[in-house]
């Protein structure tokens, strides 16, 4: 008896433990997700300042680069950077003819100030920079694939450049933290896997089979679950190298994409 005693006890400290871990990373994991740079903006005068309002009220902010409007691009970064940290991609593909926009997400670099970055804020903040420099190239990068994902799924867009996609946030964390329900636990999702069939534009995929952070499978999952999906491996590349691997020439094949499918 004195054993079954201790048992149960010790199985109900093993739940209410389990339960307040639970809770803890339902209440912090936004803190994991968007680790917001506390550096400035390295903004040069090529990246001209873009403000727009949002539609929950708030100014969304991009840096544009390049003046021809044969195509605008908009880039949506990574969720450990800052929209300036794309110049020289920026540089590389507005060498084109093109004009290539830098979005910022709000808490981060120079819109810190307006509120905490969640998944409704952040597309709030693309849809308002999308519409407001006409962008027909959606481009994202890790987290920011999600958003340009959304943008695509509410009509914008002439095709779509992902380069290391996740199916999920929640698919991620749950092979990160398998103990936890990572699905019911997280609110902000970025679904790209279940949105993908219902957009028709022309998509290119690209992931580094090294990838230490999204994993590769993940990226040949979302660029099939697109009607028209391209995926290309990057090969020997990790998360943040795709484009130092100059043998795969990443850059080309994204400019000959946009050149063949939105002439």
């Amino acid at each position: 008896m004195r054993l079954r005693r201790f048992l149960l006890r010790a199985l109900a400290v093993a739940v209410v433990g389990y339960a307040l871990l639970c809770v803890f990373v339902a209440t912090a994991y936004r803190a994991f997700l968007y680790p917001a740079p506390r550096r400035a903006e390295n903004a040069t005068s090529d990246a001209k300042l873009v403000e727009v309002r949002t539609g929950d009220g708030r100014i969304a902010r991009a840096y544009r680069v390049g003046d021809d409007h044969d195509h605008t691009i908009v880039l949506f970064h990574g969720n450990g950077e800052l929209a300036t940290d794309g110049l020289d991609l920026a540089r590389a593909l507005a060498s084109h003819g093109w004009t290539v926009v830098l979005a910022e997400y709000r808490g981060y670099g120079a819109s810190k100030d307006e509120g905490p970055p969640a998944e409704d804020g952040l597309y709030a903040d693309a849809e308002a920079i999308v519409e407001e420099t006409r962008a027909d190239i959606l481009m994202g990068y890790s987290l920011g694939t999600g958003v340009a994902t959304e943008m695509a799924k509410r009509g914008h867009g002439r095709a779509l450049v992902l380069l290391a996609p996740y199916t999920s946030i929640p698919d991620v964390a749950q092979r990160d933290v398998p103990i936890f329900p990572m699905h019911s636990l997280l609110r902000d999702k970025f679904d790209t896997r279940s949105k993908a069939p219902a957009i028709v534009l022309p998509v290119f995929v690209a992931h580094g089979d090294a990838d230490e952070v999204v994993p590769f499978d993940m990226g040949e999952t979302v660029a099939h679950a697109f009607p028209h999906g391209k995926f290309v491996t990057v090969s020997g590349a990790h998360h943040t190298d795709m484009f130092a691997r100059d043998d795969d020439h990443l850059i080309q094949k994204i400019v000959d994409f946009i050149i063949d499918v939105a002439p």
